[in-house]
């Protein structure tokens, strides 16, 4: 009888070792999976951004002050929610300062102000200083 049990015990082991040195090399794999995919989504959304304020920079310097309000809106929307998903202390640097220009810069662009081009630079500028994003 015990030496059943003990065959039995030997057997488990044998197919529960394997398996779990298995499962814990895939989770190690999906745990590293994950932080890339949360690496890239940032990169991303950076990406974003410069491509973004970059637009409103083009259209504001071209006068066709009515897109690059359109831009800016989703400009700003997409560093609210960057600021609100980074813990990169430089993108939450920017966020705060970009940000804290949204209504300057969106009121600007509604009049059709042509000195606003000045504060877009400037986002524009700060953006790709710091974002890093490889588009310099």
């Amino acid at each position: 009888m015990i030496g059943v049990g003990v065959l039995v015990l030997v057997a488990f082991l044998l197919g529960f070792i394997p398996q779990y040195v298995r499962s814990r090399d895939v989770a190690k794999q999906l745990n590293t999976t994950r932080q890339e995919l949360a690496s890239d989504r940032a990169r991303l959304q950076a990406d974003q951004v410069d491509l973004l304020i970059g637009y409103v920079y083009l259209q504001t310097n071209l006068k066709n002050y009515g897109l690059a309000s359109g831009y800016s809106t989703k400009f700003f929307n997409q560093v609210r929610t960057m600021a609100d998903q980074s813990t990169d202390p430089n993108q939450q640097k920017f966020a705060k300062a970009a940000l804290s220009n949204r209504d300057a810069v969106t009121g600007a662009l509604a009049k059709g102000d042509p000195a606003v081009a000045a504060a877009v630079q400037g986002l524009f500028q700060s953006a790709l200083d710091t974002l890093d994003t490889g588009w310099k």
